[in-house]
This record gives C-alpha cells, structure tokens and sequence, in this order.
C-alpha cells in the first residue's frame, strides 16, 4: 500500500537486477573489457486502495500514490577465461562489477562477480551494503514499535542495510540456431536468493528500507522468466515477464506470522519494453501487474496490516517503471 511518504525514491533493487540482467541477455556483443555505464530507475505509482470485500481485483483508486526513482554508476570488468576451443566454451567469461546507488533517502555502494561458462547459462553473486536517513517526505531508515503501532526514525550509521545475493540464468535466442533479423525469440529464466535485514535490531522487527514498509531480516527468494521477440527496430524487444518473491520461512515475521501470511508469495506480471537509442543508450519499460495480502478489513496505513488476518490474494495495478542506461565506455 502506498502512501505519500514513499514519494522519493527507493531503489526498487528488483528493478534494478531484472534491468540490468535483461541488458546483458539482450544487448549486442561488447568489444571492450571495460564497461562504465549510469542506469538511472524510476517509477510512477498510482493510488489502488485496498479492498475488504473480498474481490480478487483492486482497482485504480487515484491518479497518485507514489514516485520513485535511483541513479547507479557501475564499472564492469570482463576477463576471458577460454575454457577450450569448442564454440560452446570459447567464448567463457568471467564479470567483475562494482557500483554506487545514490539517492535523496540512500547510499549504498555494490559489488559482484559473474561466470558464464557458455552462453546460455549463468551464475552471479554478490552484495550490497548502505546507509538510509529520513526527510521531511519520506522514510529511509525506521523500525517498527509495536507499541505505538508506528515505525520510528532509527540512527543512520548505528544500522546499515545489507544484502547479499546469488542467482542462476538460464538465457536461449531462436536467432542462434534460425538465421535472420525476425528469428529472435529469447527467452530467459532466473532464480535467485537472498538474504537482507538492517544490522542492531531484532531478527523478527519489520523494518522500512527506502520508503519500503513491512520488511524483515531473512532468507528470500526470486523467480523471474521472461519471454521476448526482438526487432531491428528502435523498438528493439517486446516482451512479457512473470516474477515470483517472497520469503523462504514465514517465520521470519515471528509472532506476526500467523495472521500476516509471512511466507507469502508476491507474484507480478509485466509486458515489457526494450528501445535502443544509438550504440549507447538502452531504455526499459514495464507495467507492473502485482497482487498483495487480502484483508477483510478497511486500513490506511501498511503498518495496520500486521494486526489483521490475511485471507487471501488481492491484484492491482502497481507502477510504470522505468530505466534508462547510458555507457561512458563500452
């Protein structure tokens, strides 16, 4: 549930990974071994609020809920690590990245490591860690209190954000065995794990994270596919993806996971958009179709949802979301 406090920015992390891994799947063979490139993310929320009778669809309540958006500068390296000369494994690279996200609410630099070993497979990791503050606007940092029901402003640099992360890709291009400009159907498939929280409180306290309510420390997970057709056009791909999420163990929530449903599975369908403006600059577009906790109950506040029982699954229009990358050196 959105609110007017989440009207600067968090760095939808989500966004960012499916972006940028989709711009790797996508994007042309790179030349250079050294890449610098800006993504910049952002993202427009209009008003759904939550219904309580029961209906499976929640529909657009208001023309505003929300806007977010994040700047990353990365710095990739690619190493070549020939595994042979058969044409499966000759092309087998290893990525080294690092990055910094800025924010009006964050600061968190990143690093991370990539092996592909043939063109259709991959594996990542990596982690992140970083500082949120407060304004006057939004909400970086705070923990929740149980007492006043409320979550208050915590210290920056006493509890710093962390994430650390693996993932797997399976990625297959028609183009690589059908030639031609109109034979590329790409499809891609993710799986990833993580584990994030806020360092200097409790194990089961909901936290907020760059405007981000109802967050807790714990193992999670994320599934991603995406089906795409690619044109020699500006309009480069056209696509469609499904992505699942949640958290391995609901009792990570502690006592709040009965009536919460803590291991709920969030899912989010999306068309999505690929243009290609030049060798240099790639833009991204979705629409996020995502569903939520069901609750019999009026509330305004996603705090409030803690308190009442979940009994179902609710869909809604999320965000048109957005990402824009510009390379420097390519």
């Amino acid at each position: 549930m959105m609110t007017m406090k989440r009207f600067f920015i968090k760095t939808i992390f989500l966004v960012l990974v499916y972006f940028g891994f989709m711009n790797c799947a996508f994007s042309e063979e790179e030349k250079s071994p050294l890449f610098i490139y800006l993504q910049t993310a952002a993202a427009y929320y209009p008003e759904s609020e939550c219904r309580s009778d029961g209906a499976d669809f929640a529909p657009v309540t208001g023309p505003f809920s929300g806007f977010e958006c994040a700047a990353t500068l990365f710095v990739d390296y690619k190493f070549d690590t020939p595994l042979g000369q058969h044409w499966l494994l000759k092309d087998a690279n290893v990525v080294v990245s690092g990055g910094v996200e800025v924010t009006p609410i964050s600061f968190r630099p990143q690093v991370s490591a990539s092996f592909t070993p043939v063109p259709f497979f991959k594996i990542m990791a990596g982690g992140t860690a970083g500082f949120g503050w407060n304004i006057p606007l939004a909400q970086g940092l705070c923990e929740f209190d149980e007492d006043s029901r409320e979550y208050q402003w915590i210290s920056t640099f006493e509890h710093p954000y962390y994430n650390l992360w693996a993932e797997a890709n399976l990625m297959f291009d028609t183009g690589a065995i059908i030639e031609g400009d109109w034979t590329h159907v790409v499809f891609l498939g993710a799986l990833k794990t993580f584990y994030s929280g806020i360092a200097g409180i409790d194990s089961h306290t909901p936290y907020e994270w760059q405007g981000g309510k109802n967050y807790v420390q714990g193992l999670q997970y994320e599934v991603r596919g995406i089906a795409g057709y690619q044109m020699p056009f500006v309009l480069k791909m056209a696509g469609f993806m499904y992505k699942a999420e949640g958290h391995f163990d609901g009792a990570d929530y502690g006592d709040f996971d009965s009536a919460f449903d803590g291991d709920f599975c969030t899912i989010t369908l999306s068309p999505v958009f690929q243009f290609n403006f030049g060798e240099k600059d790639t833009l991204f577009c979705a629409l996020d179709f995502s569903s939520r906790r069901r609750f019999s109950v009026d509330h305004d506040k996603a705090e409030d949802e803690f308190f009442m029982k979940a009994d179902g699954r609710e869909w809604y229009f999320k965000r048109f979301a957005v990402n824009w990358t510009h390379y420097f050196k390519k």
